[in-house]
């Protein structure tokens, strides 16, 4: 480990002695709630265990950087001033653990991430989705419009401070940066995601469409089309498919589901490099329809 992450591990082990957190304290519940939204942090956390670098990376992100501000400031104005759906703390750990899951299949299935074709390892790979995902819509905290520019700017000075303590040597923190905020500027499929992993996060975003993203919507008459349509979805697993190295099955109660399924995620496969990857299957249709 870079010895100069002494000093920031000694500031989370500070942030963690602290009663207020990032995160609420996980009750029991989380252990056995199935919905992706009430479990997202520990499901982050099991995917990561075994990397040591995107560990390091989770732990500065969480508990020494100030990306809860950026969080909660993006859910007030998206949420709160824009009654659109959830772009907070939640959205971007959801986002991250369908990235994560995406990538682990890839991995499995011998699709190497484009880091690995530039001398990194799987562990680079993760750190890049992780960090990706998490940072993809803070720039919402200054304005929806243009807010993919928004996040990579404020993604900057967030990235300045933990890729040096985690990449020493300056040309590879390089190299990651330029990774993540590629992915970051691509998230919504436009401009087209031209890394694997940039691919992944745009998918990973739109697969976070259940009905819990919707919540502040009871009032139909000023719900936007999307959060109506979220409000059908109940569940949405990423799994290995029979043909293909990804399947995503949507599960949803009514037939709005279906528009968020394509004025969302199928255009966001399409952007990218995953086209032949990935299978999408609704059971309310019982039929594959990507």
């Amino acid at each position: 480990m870079n010895p100069t992450a002494l000093p920031y591990l000694e500031e989370v082990q500070t942030h963690e002695k602290n009663a207020s957190s990032t995160f609420p304290p996980r009750s029991k519940e989380d252990n056995i709630e199935p919905d992706v939204r009430c479990s997202a942090r520990n499901r982050i956390e099991t995917h990561i265990r075994p990397y040591q670098k995107t560990s390091l990376a989770w732990e500065l992100l969480t508990k020494v950087s100030p990306i809860s501000v950026l969080w909660d400031m993006a859910a007030f104005t998206t949420t709160g001033r824009l009654r659109m759906n959830d772009h907070g703390s939640i959205h971007a750990q959801v986002t991250a653990v369908s990235a994560l899951t995406i990538l682990d299949l890839l991995s499995s299935s011998e699709i190497e991430p484009d880091i690995m074709k530039k001398g990194g390892d799987l562990d680079d790979a993760t750190l890049i989705v992780l960090v990706s995902a998490v940072c993809h819509d803070i720039g919402n905290a200054i304005h929806r419009d243009d807010h993919l520019s928004h996040s990579m700017m404020l993604a900057q000075p967030i990235l300045d401070n933990i890729l040096p303590v985690i990449y020493p040597d300056p040309k590879t923190s390089l190299l990651i940066r330029t990774f993540i905020l590629s992915a970051i500027h691509s998230h919504h499929g436009d401009p087209k995601p031209l890394t694997i992993e940039g691919s992944i996060i745009s998918v990973a975003d739109a697969c976070d469409m259940t009905k819990g993203r919707a919540y502040h919507s009871t009032d139909i008459s000023t719900a936007s089309m999307h959060a109506i349509s979220t409000l059908a979805i109940d569940d949405v697993s990423i799994t290995r498919g029979l043909n293909r190295p990804v399947e995503i099955q949507i599960v949803m109660s009514q037939i709005a589901g279906m528009f968020q399924v394509h004025e969302t995620l199928i255009p966001k496969i399409n952007a990218g490099l995953l086209k032949e990857q990935i299978n999408v299957y609704i059971p309310l249709q019982d039929q594959y329809i990507y």
